[in-house]
C-alpha cells in the first residue's frame, strides 16, 4: 500500500479520501467517526472528502502494520 503525500491548504496538512483506492476509502471512512471528513476549497473547487494528514498517517501505519502482521501468520 502506498502512502499519500499531505496537501497543504491553509497551513493545514490533508488528504482527499479519493485519492485512495475505492478498498482502502471504504477502510479508512469505517474507521473515522463521521463528522471527521472536511469540506475545505482549493483555487475555487470543493474537496468534500479530505481528512486531516495525522489522522490517515495513524490510520496507515495501524492498517499497514496490521496487514504485514497477518502476512507474516498466514506465511506459516
Amino acid at each position: 500500500m502506498t502512502r499519500l503525500i499531505p496537501i497543504e491548504i491553509e497551513g493545514r496538512k490533508l488528504v482527499q479520501l479519493a485519492q485512495l483506492t475505492i478498498d482502502q476509502a471504504n477502510d479508512l471512512r469505517s474507521w473515522l467517526p463521521s463528522d471527521s471528513l472536511k469540506k475545505v476549497s482549493l483555487h475555487g473547487v470543493d474537496l468534500q472528502d479530505c481528512v486531516d494528514f495525522e489522522t490517515y498517517d495513524y490510520w496507515f501505519k495501524s492498517h499497514h502494520i496490521l496487514s504485514k502482521s497477518y502476512q507474516t501468520i498466514l506465511d506459516f
